[in-house]
């Protein structure tokens, strides 16, 4: 189409602007797919029909059902999701399982020595975020699965907090261990690791302002980017770590929470929807103004991740509740997780039947986001973590999803950067469905493959 760069533009920020979001219900689906795609691979792969250690086979079982799922068969993500979980059922019991002393040390080693579900719980989202970042500016992608633009849910407002909520899970050992640190000394680690992140949120900021890139203003502000987040998360979690000794990251995270929502029906929503952006701080409002709820959600993401690597859950309330204290980690872990994740969807529940004025909304990261964020990752990994305790496999988890693990913030940025790439080749609101999924199929494979090229021929690791 014969139209000018700048209205093309204007034509591309008009894409993703606007949008009110779709269903939970669907998003529930679509991302269930994910569990169900760990289902197919385990099932497989114990049965002996793929190798364990073979790209292409997770490539196809992993990525492509999500990319499906988000684009050309949004309408039917059930029957793919409900598909693959039937089959992998279906082999798993035509097929003979080995019950020997060995295959039941083997697997209660792996969960004492490494977690895999969290291998397919972190990649699993990071590959959701990759898909959809780019998929987003293409017109076979479902609007209602884009971000919304004040108050609604979709599937792309979930996955920035699932995130949030996953880098604060994998981070809890870190957090935890400090505490015999000096805070001076952990403060200045803080910020060796924070300041990679904002360099890469100033680089990004300087490339799309010279480039002329679009721009979404209402996202985060006409500066801040989802990078200045990430990067200001480290000391400000660090300076209220210290305060675990007196208080769980829970109580911490709850209390950040209700503060900033108590403030926002004080004037401080209808000032981020309304104010004029006159200053720096203005101009940025909604970027600065929803860290406090990008705090809340990883510091619940702490909370969880010090009660998966807990040693012992026989002696917690839930395990003498449900009368679980005598049964592998693997089944108490499933029941806390499930049990925190049905209080976390009542609240939310309540909250929104009580409090319509002030639904969910992923800009300034209000409460009932933080309730729905919550809620939403707690059910998905306690899937995975049933899925895993049904499972003879050991070891890191699907070597794929590992080497994404592993280079997790450099996979993000390398989709960061052929998503602006693709974007300034082509025009990709002008695609029909075959060049769109042509394309976004490629961008995943790169994205993927980079990561276990690095790790499985060269053991590189990098680090931010």
């Amino acid at each position: 189409m014969d139209i000018s760069e700048e209205d093309y533009k204007l034509a591309k920020e008009a894409h993703v602007a606007n949008c009110t979001g779709g269903s939970i219900h669907e998003i529930n689906l679509v991302c269930a797919s994910l569990v169900s795609s760990h289902m197919l691979w385990t099932s497989l792969v114990q049965a002996n029909i793929i190798s364990q250690n073979t790209f292409m086979p997770e490539f196809f079982i992993y990525v492509l059902p999500v990319l499906s799922c988000l684009t050309i068969l949004s309408d039917y993500a059930a029957h793919v999701t409900i598909g693959m979980a039937t089959i992998a059922l279906f082999i798993f019991s035509s097929t003979t399982r080995a019950t020997d002393t060995t295959n039941k040390e083997a697997k209660g080693t792996k969960e004492v020595e490494y977690k895999s579900y969290l291998t397919v719980y972190r990649a699993g989202t990071m590959i959701l975020t990759c898909i959809a970042i780019l998929a987003v500016d293409f017109q076979f992608f479902p609007r209602r699965f884009a971000k919304v633009e004040t108050f609604g849910t979709s599937l792309m407002d979930v996955g920035v907090g699932s995130f949030v909520f996953s880098s604060g899970v994998v981070a809890s050992r870190a957090y935890i261990r400090q505490q015999s640190r000096s805070f001076f000394k952990s403060f200045i680690k803080s910020i060796r690791s924070a300041f990679p992140i904002l360099v890469l949120g100033f680089a990004r900021f300087f490339l799309t302002k010279g480039v002329n890139y679009q721009e979404h203003n209402s996202e985060y502000g006409l500066h801040w980017n989802f990078f200045f987040t990430l990067g200001f998360l480290p000391p400000f979690v660090t300076m209220l770590s210290f305060l675990r000794r007196f208080a769980s990251f829970s109580l911490l995270a709850t209390v950040i929470a209700v503060g900033y929502q108590v403030a926002l029906c004080q004037g401080l929503q209808d000032w981020i929807l309304d104010a004029p952006r006159v200053d720096i701080i203005s101009a940025n409002k909604e970027g600065i103004c929803s860290f406090a709820g990008y705090l809340s959600i990883f510091m619940f993401g702490l909370e969880c991740g010090c009660m998966i690597f807990q040693d012992n859950l026989s002696e917690t309330r839930i395990s003498k509740l449900f009368g679980i204290s005598q049964q592998k980690q693997s089944k108490q872990l499933v029941f806390h997780l499930f049990t925190f994740s049905i209080i976390m969807w009542s609240v939310f529940g309540l909250w929104i039947s009580v409090f319509p004025e002030f639904y969910v909304s992923r800009r300034m990261a209000n409460l009932p986001y933080i309730f729905w964020v919550i809620a939403f990752n707690l059910t998905l990994l306690s899937c995975l973590v049933l899925v895993e305790s049904k499972s003879q496999i050991n070891g890191r988890g699907p070597p794929m999803l590992d080497a994404v693990n592993i280079n997790g913030l450099f996979t993000f940025l390398l989709a960061n950067i052929l998503t602006g790439t693709v974007n300034l080749s082509i025009r990709t609101l002008y695609a029909n469905d075959l060049q769109s999924g042509f394309i976004n199929t490629a961008y995943m494979l790169i994205v993927t493959a980079v990561p276990w090229i690095m790790w499985r021929s060269f053991k590189i690791r990098v680090k931010f």
